[in-house]
């Protein structure tokens, strides 16, 4: 049987650690692999309107989406996050409220403004309130949604910007589960409270000044 010294042993072992050690920096010089961003990081997007094109091009590949203060989602933007799950929060500022403050109000506009715009812009700072606001693409289809987060009670109230706001309340309340009102000014409003409390508010945005309608907002809320 063949003895090796326990010095022969050594080089051995000292040889192939050597070897060893050569190949690793060898492998690590011959290029640097990219670092991999995680799946499910969340993204911000602060466009006034946001689009299902939009989340396609910039939110692919994302679990959650933070949208600025202010954005309305369109009805394709709905449908895009629903069919690949993604989240969705509103990005405030520090002076907003908690997100997990109370339930929040919903915004739908159906006619939109440069004062409506400007009104949500910074509603939650206004009213103390957390708010969902979004696009709608016909007075159905607002309606239809705005009963439907009543009905869900995953809303404290909605108010929807629409040129037909007789219309729209008139529709809503055909569902038992609904008061709706369609409001002229802020002391219409007012006088509409004390008799009929209502949880949907349709408002026609036109002539109406950015004061106007963030007051409007601000009664509607202290009111609930």
């Amino acid at each position: 049987m063949m003895q090796f010294s326990e010095e022969l042993v050594n080089q051995v072992v000292a040889n192939v650690l050597s070897t060893l050690s050569q190949q690793g920096q060898g492998g690590q010089t011959t290029g640097s692999v990219p670092p991999v961003t995680p799946t499910g990081a969340s993204i911000t997007l602060s466009e006034k309107v946001i689009t299902a094109d939009l989340l396609a091009e910039k939110a692919k590949g994302h679990s959650s989406v933070g949208i600025a203060a202010g954005s309305l989602l369109t009805p394709s933007a709905k449908d895009y996050l629903r069919e690949f799950q993604i989240s969705v929060h509103r990005a405030t500022s520090s002076a907003a409220p908690k997100s997990g403050q109370g339930t929040p109000w919903r915004a739908i506009v159906l006619s939109n403004s440069m004062a409506v715009e400007n009104a949500l812009t910074t509603i939650e700072q206004q009213t103390g309130a957390r708010w969902s606001q979004e696009l709608s693409s016909s007075l159905e289809e607002s309606v239809k949604d705005a009963i439907s987060s009543l009905c869900r009670a995953d809303a404290a109230g909605v108010i929807l910007f629409a040129s037909t706001a007789e219309k729209a309340a008139c529709l809503a309340n055909r569902n038992d589960r609904v008061s709706a009102a369609a409001i002229q000014d802020v002391n219409h409003l007012r006088t509409v409270i004390t008799q009929m409390s209502p949880n949907l508010i349709c408002v026609n945005p036109e002539q109406k000044s950015f004061m106007e309608l963030r007051n409007l907002m601000k009664v509607f809320v202290n009111a609930g």
